[in-house]
């Protein structure tokens, strides 16, 4: 009898197949179920929002004209939806009206949102690529009434505009016109009543310097308008100016309104030179101003400036003229901390300054904006004193000394400080010299009034010129002594004064008078002295 095998694992298998059927069947109806919901609640959105729809050609043209104020032109022009709605412009063209020059243009323009942010009219991103504005003498196509605001209400997370570029029209023709690049630019939170935040690198073009700013604009209320927050400048170059040379850093911070903004920071030249000195100076400042942000003027409340061993201190103004181009620097300076040597390093090429000695001083500098030498176009007027004055040139101070021995009597002396001089064993006995007088400075020259020079047993006062260009010497004056003039020298030439005594001039102190003329070059004067007759 023949056996038949039983179906049974057959059976099971079929049995466990449906089981699994069944079991994602469910699961696979929840699927189409959900997506077809967010389907619906897509469209329902899109049809909400289809009479506002803000990614057209037609609105964004709408709505880049309305806020710039100009016409606006697109080239190519795409929309998309997933997984963000925005849309991307190119070539994208700004103009005041169909026949004016471009003003600003837009290689690529993106704009990203999202649909949540549909409902409340926020944007995510707005990125700007090839950005390129060219102002013209009727102005750029924004202005800072502009910045931070909307008027169509939309916010704005992020706004970007890396590689952006200002280009200025020459001045002049033949000029070559001013660009400036900024590598970086992004402004966020930009909505009405708040305040923008604000990162940029902008690469100045003259003089040259990176400058990187951030912080806080707005919201915008004209003049009053808040803005604060930290800028860096790094190698400005200023040997774009004539006369200077070398570069500056500076650092610091800003707060206030835009019609006062106060500002306060450091800068540091290490390589700081004037062209015709030849010599390098280490110099550094700090300095509190206030710049005024409606017409770029700057008021300095207060400035200290430290080189070599001196330090002076400075407040002032940076302000235009009506009706002139560019802007004057004017400066009030003092100091009772300087070395007449780091002064005279700073403008004259001499090797060894022609005098050392501490030197009190009250001036006003004035800088206009010429495109001239420093040293000629510069105004200086003031006063100083000299206390304690030596002379490094040993010719000099030889002059120095015998004119003191000889003032006091001691003729006699005359020859051994010639051989002294020069010798370590002389330097303790050198005869100082007090200096002081009032000067005005301009087209390079010194015109120096009622200057006086004192040494022991003579004093002088003068008057005359001294030029910054070629050092040149040029003063007159008198000198009172308290020797008779016989004393003041030997042989021959004290016999010759003793028969001339009676007709000498003497002062009301019995003191003998000399007309005297120094001339030379500072480093190596020359002087005349001239017995004074009586009237």
């Amino acid at each position: 009898m023949q056996t038949q095998t039983p179906p049974a694992p057959q059976a099971k298998t079929e049995e466990r197949r449906p089981r699994r059927t069944a079991a994602a069947s469910p699961l696979k109806r929840s699927s189409l179920i959900i997506g077809i919901a967010l389907l619906i609640g897509l469209a329902a959105l899109v049809a909400v929002l289809g009479r506002k729809w803000p990614f057209t050609r037609q609105a964004v043209i709408a709505s880049l004209q309305q806020e710039s104020g100009s016409q606006v032109e697109i080239g190519a022009f795409r929309e998309f939806y997933f997984p963000y709605p925005g849309c991307t412009a190119e070539q994208v063209v700004f103009r005041r009206d169909a026949k004016a020059p471009t003003l600003l243009t837009i290689q690529k323009l993106t704009i990203i949102g999202s649909y949540p942010g549909l409902l409340i009219q926020h944007l995510d991103t707005i990125r700007a690529e090839g950005l390129r504005l060219t102002p013209s003498k009727e102005g750029a196509p924004t202005s800072l009434e502009g910045l931070g605001k909307t008027s169509s209400g939309v916010t704005i997370g992020h706004l970007l505009a890396n590689g952006a570029e200002i280009d200025f029209p020459a001045a002049q023709p033949g000029q070559t016109p001013l660009v400036f690049r900024i590598p970086k630019l992004e402004l966020t939170d930009v909505a009405d009543g708040q305040p923008l935040k604000f990162q940029a690198t902008v690469q100045l073009p003259r003089p040259a310097a990176q400058v990187d700013v951030s912080g806080k604009f707005g919201p915008w209320q004209s003049a009053q308008t808040r803005l604060s927050g930290s800028y860096a400048v790094a190698h400005l170059d200023l040997n774009t100016f004539n006369g200077v040379a070398g570069e500056i850093n500076a650092s610091g911070k800003f707060d206030g309104q835009l019609q006062a903004v106060k500002v306060e920071g450091t800068l540091d030249s290490p390589n700081f030179e004037v062209r015709q000195s030849k010599h390098v100076i280490h110099l550094a400042a700090m300095y509190q101003a206030t710049v005024h942000g409606t017409n770029g003027d700057v008021d300095i409340d207060a400035a200290r400036a430290h080189f070599l061993s001196t330090t002076i201190l400075g407040a002032g103004r940076v302000a235009g003229t009506e009706g002139h181009p560019g802007k004057t620097a004017t400066v009030q300076l003092s100091s009772k901390q300087a070395h007449i040597e780091d002064l005279l390093w700073m403008f004259v090429s001499d090797k060894k300054p022609a005098m050392t000695g501490q030197i009190a001083f009250r001036a006003q500098v004035q800088v206009p904006p010429e495109d001239r030498e420093f040293t000629k176009k510069v105004k200086l007027q003031g006063d100083f004193g000299i206390s304690n004055a030596q002379y490094p040139n040993p010719q000099t101070q030889k002059n120095v000394d015998m004119l003191s021995a000889r003032a006091r009597g001691e003729a006699d002396k005359v020859e051994d400080i010639a051989e002294k001089v020069g010798k370590e064993s002389y330097d303790p006995g050198r005869v100082l010299s007090n200096v002081k007088g009032h000067v005005e400075l301009s087209e390079g020259v010194a015109h120096l009034d009622k200057v006086s020079f004192d040494v022991p047993g003579a004093s002088a006062l003068v008057s005359g010129t001294y030029s910054l260009l070629t050092e040149r010497v040029d003063l007159n004056g008198h000198m009172h002594m308290i020797a008779d003039l016989p004393q003041t020298t030997t042989g021959v030439k004290s016999i010759l004064l003793r028969v001339m005594k009676p007709f000498m001039h003497k002062s009301k102190h019995n003191e003998s008078v000399v007309l005297i003329r120094m001339g030379g070059t500072f480093d190596h004067p020359t002087f005349v002295a001239v017995p004074r007759a009586k009237k």
